[in-house]
């Protein structure tokens, strides 16, 4: 599940994750949600119904409900403590990066500039949910 909030930034994951899939010869399904709100009851549906996402790529900027605050619910409120989760933001701050880990997140990718990058970052996101889901299985 990607949960962002720039459409933009949304076609430009799908584009990487296509081509992850391609290389992997593995499917994968891209859910969105435009933002922490929306994520966190689709998530908890997700949760009752036993069909959660195998990872969570999360933007922090977001409207109605930042990522911290998302991640904060999701970790405590949801208790969802193994559910991999990676922000993927445009904040360098080393501050803000900290902050992210310490609500929960497994891991900060700076958004990159090139498809190349933005496909590095897809695959290692998508090594992981492969990863998440055989060991749930």
């Amino acid at each position: 599940m990607l949960i962002e909030d720039d459409l933009d930034d949304v076609f430009l994951f799908e584009r990487a994750l296509d081509r992850v899939k391609a290389g992997l010869r593995q499917e994968a399904a891209l859910e969105h949600s435009a933002d922490g709100l929306d994520a966190t009851y689709r998530v908890a549906i997700e949760d009752l119904t036993n069909r959660l996402p195998d990872v969570l790529v999360l933007d922090l900027n977001m409207p109605r409900l930042d990522g911290v605050k998302f991640l904060r619910a999701l970790r405590g409120t949801l208790e969802l403590n193994k559910l991999p989760v990676f922000v993927l933001t445009t904040s360098t701050e080393r501050p803000v990066h900290e902050e992210a880990l310490r609500a929960g997140a497994d891991k900060i990718f700076v958004k990159p500039d090139s498809a190349d990058a933005m496909s590095a970052i897809a695959a290692e996101i998508v090594q992981r949910g492969v990863e998440f889901a055989q060991s749930c299985g």
